[in-house]
């Protein structure tokens, strides 16, 4: 059942099991790349422009770490089944989806307990729902960058390469350092424990159905359902 440390039959013998170093070293220098050159355009956008703040840094937010992901790919293995890209049953979809809903209904305890120790990071989200609530292809754009694409290439990158990378020194180790990992690069701020709890949910089903697909659904249900509730549940 554990298919993300077993080798394909038609994977060449000499192609690693599963990304190693030299994966990790290019994907963390790249995404470090892409995420300033990509923040510092965002930055930069002209006042009055058809992509609102909040819709730029999703853009960026999927973007940079599916570049990562890319270029880990390339530089050795060249093929995206040891990164998790492979089929699931639907059953594993099905606990995805559960698994979603619950980190964001999950997300008003731990934002009661952790906001205080974050003062002022509540402005961070202000650019995101503003984007939500623009109107309604305002609010269909920013589930597409926010609820789709972001959590498709933030997967990934953390778990296709960052957790896939860790698991060789355990389940445990790449579930937990992964997400740990996800929730510091969204900031220091009230953003980081529900990241980390996502991140603990989608590194454990990444590891048991062996395939990034459910890891990317309780990423797109917990992202898309947040955007709704922005956009329309207030």
């Amino acid at each position: 059942m554990n298919a993300v440390n077993e080798v394909p039959m038609n994977q060449s013998r000499r192609t690693p099991a599963r990304p190693g170093w030299p994966e990790l070293g290019v994907a963390v220098l790249a995404a470090a790349i892409l995420y300033g050159v990509g923040a510092t355009i965002a930055y930069l956008l002209p006042a009055g422009s058809p992509v609102s703040p909040g819709q730029a840094n999703f853009l960026v937010s999927g973007l940079a770490p599916l570049g990562a992901f890319a270029v880990a790919v390339l530089i050795r293995i060249r093929d995206v089944r040891p990164f998790g890209m492979r089929r699931v049953h639907p059953g594993w979809l099905l606990a995805a989806i559960a698994i979603g809903l619950a980190c964001f209904a999950l997300s008003w305890p731990i934002s009661a307990i952790f906001d205080p120790f974050f003062p002022g990071s509540e402005s961070l989200q202000e650019g995101y729902r503003d984007a939500a609530r623009a109107g309604a292809l305002s609010l269909v754009v920013t589930i597409v960058l926010g609820g789709l694409l972001t959590p498709f290439g933030e997967e990934v990158l953390f778990r296709g390469v960052f957790a896939s990378f860790l698991f060789r020194w355990g389940t445990w180790v790449g579930v937990i350092v992964s997400a740990a990992v996800f929730a510091v690069a969204h900031g220091v701020n009230s953003i980081m424990p529900i990241a980390f709890v996502v991140g603990l949910g989608a590194g454990l089903l990444f590891r048991f159905s062996g395939s990034i697909w459910p890891a990317v659904v309780i990423h797109v249900v917990h992202n898309s359902a947040g955007l709704l509730y922005q956009g329309i549940g207030y």
